[in-house]
């Protein structure tokens, strides 16, 4: 299509964009784009690590570490006390079924591990899968844990291989509040584990946690994702006389 586009320009001057996918060629695609990226992570260090990595991409492309959201998935089972949120999760998971857990696996690790015992240690991905990011993530979080492929499968089947917290409201907010200062997160992408209950208690009983420590806002400050996120508008362009109805170059006012 030529010519200017026969619709008024959206609220918030830019759609947010976001990326997800930490191939290097998706870390430079969110460091030179990208207003917000969604990141999986297990651990404090290697989120520190990441989140490092990203921001110092970006002075290349002439932007600023701020013009980036980072967040982390997770998946928060939230109880009054300890027991009571290991019991929900531990209920949680009785209702999957292990007939199918390899090929689930296999189909989240990124590589073919249904010749493999379920009981047994999770296999190290073939060498065309190591640069896959999530199979790296995955495997490197069950060696780490020294996990079988029956750990592996209860992790991506609660949380499709994103971190899973598990706790009191306070605990879970200590958690957040620990990442997010460390500097291993701006925010999190949160996953609850069911509808609507689940997002109900992360609502009720850990947002104000984080509203009484001032991490959580309490009020909108804008309309927008962008003002959400604390995204400045994106200015228009300079008009384009050659097709704001002015006179063409090439075609003096009044031709055929």
């Amino acid at each position: 299509m030529k010519g200017p586009v026969n619709m008024a320009r959206c609220p918030q001057g830019h759609p947010v964009i976001i990326q997800a996918g930490g191939s290097e060629a998706g870390l430079e695609l969110a460091a030179r784009t990208a207003d917000v990226v969604f990141s999986v992570v297990q651990e404090l260090s290697a989120a520190r690590r990441a989140y490092r990595d990203l921001k110092g991409r970006m002075a290349k492309y002439g932007r600023t570490p701020d013009q980036i959201t980072v967040l982390p998935g997770v998946m928060p089972i939230i109880g009054s006390t300890e027991a009571e949120a290991r019991d929900k999760l531990s209920l949680l998971q009785s209702w999957l079924t292990p007939t199918n857990a390899l090929t689930l696996v296999t189909s989240r690790i990124g590589y073919d591990v249904t010749g493999f015992p379920l009981d047994g240690p999770v296999p190290a991905p073939p060498p065309d899968a190591s640069s896959r990011t999530f199979s790296r993530v995955l495997y490197e979080t069950a060696r780490r844990e020294n996990m079988t492929l029956r750990d592996l499968y209860n992790l991506t089947a609660a949380a499709r291989g994103h971190w899973v917290l598990c706790g009191t409201p306070k605990r879970i907010a200590d958690t957040l509040e620990e990442w997010f200062v460390e500097e291993a997160a701006d925010g999190f992408n949160v996953l609850p584990p069911y509808f609507p209950g689940a997002l109900v208690d992360f609502v009720d009983l850990v947002v104000p946690e984080l509203q009484a420590r001032g991490l959580f806002r309490r009020e909108y400050e804008g309309t927008t994702l962008r003002d959400h996120f604390g995204l400045p508008r994106v200015p228009a362009p300079a008009r384009n006389e050659r097709h704001a109805g002015g006179a063409q170059p090439d075609q003096p006012a009044g031709s055929d």
